[in-house]
């Protein structure tokens, strides 16, 4: 009997794991970057940089509008556009980091 038992309960288990992804969360967060109204007026391609420098991803946003990213790598995060200042954003799974790039205070 424990001979058949084993070999179940190792099957039992092996499936759990697989279906569930050991249980691993998503570690990724958010970052709402809003670019100043005061900025010039032409649309800026937003990055996100990840702490060694590899872009984790970018988006188009004009002057006074805001541009949502989801799936940011958690940790400490660079976002820069053109000539704005860049601004560093402590990304967390549990809130939106938000950032505001402007002309001033470079």
């Amino acid at each position: 009997m424990l001979r058949r038992v084993v070999p179940v309960l190792a099957l039992a288990c092996g499936a759990t794991l697989a279906l569930t992804g050991c249980g691993a969360q998503n570690p990724t967060g958010q970052v709402s970057v809003t670019v100043s109204q005061n900025a010039a007026d032409h649309p800026y391609q937003v990055k996100v940089f990840l702490p060694n420098g590899e872009p984790s991803s970018h988006q188009q946003v004009y002057p006074g509008d805001t541009a949502d990213f989801a799936g940011v790598p958690l940790g400490e995060v660079t976002v820069r556009a053109g000539d704005l200042c860049p601004e560093r954003a402590q990304v967390r799974a549990d809130q939106v980091a938000k950032v505001t790039l402007t002309t001033v205070g470079c």
